[in-house]
């Protein structure tokens, strides 16, 4: 019999990029290269509590579409240090990273990220 882990089961492999870290040069910000990487994730849309828990925190910025993330990797978050959010691509669009939520109680570790569609 063989055991597949519930961690992955539902996962797919999904495209993501991270910009390195960008630099000011004769005064004039140069942003970092974006480097792309798979990661195995479960990418599901918001549902309306969600959103609207979503667009509160982004102090009422208009957010088209948005998903929440699923995945054992540790991304980055948009405003959390000099980087840009990460950005993984999901239905041929692009969702940066905007909240993490960290679920590490030893039993099925993994973060659950919310994304909103940028272009």
């Amino acid at each position: 019999m063989r055991w597949i882990s519930m961690q992955s089961s539902f996962r797919k492999q999904y495209q993501v990029m991270e910009r390195s870290q960008g630099r000011y040069e004769k005064g004039k910000w140069i942003d970092g290269e974006e480097i792309s990487r798979t990661i195995l994730a479960s990418v599901q849309p918001l549902n309306q509590t969600e959103m609207d828990k979503l667009v509160a925190a982004m102090q009422g910025r208009h957010i088209q579409s948005a998903v929440k993330v699923y995945t054992d990797e540790k991304l980055t978050v948009a405003g959390e240090n000099e980087h840009n959010g990460t950005v993984i691509l999901f239905d041929d669009e692009r969702y940066e990273v905007v909240g993490r939520a960290s679920y590490q109680s030893g039993v099925i570790n993994h973060y659950r990220y919310m994304a909103r569609r940028v272009k």
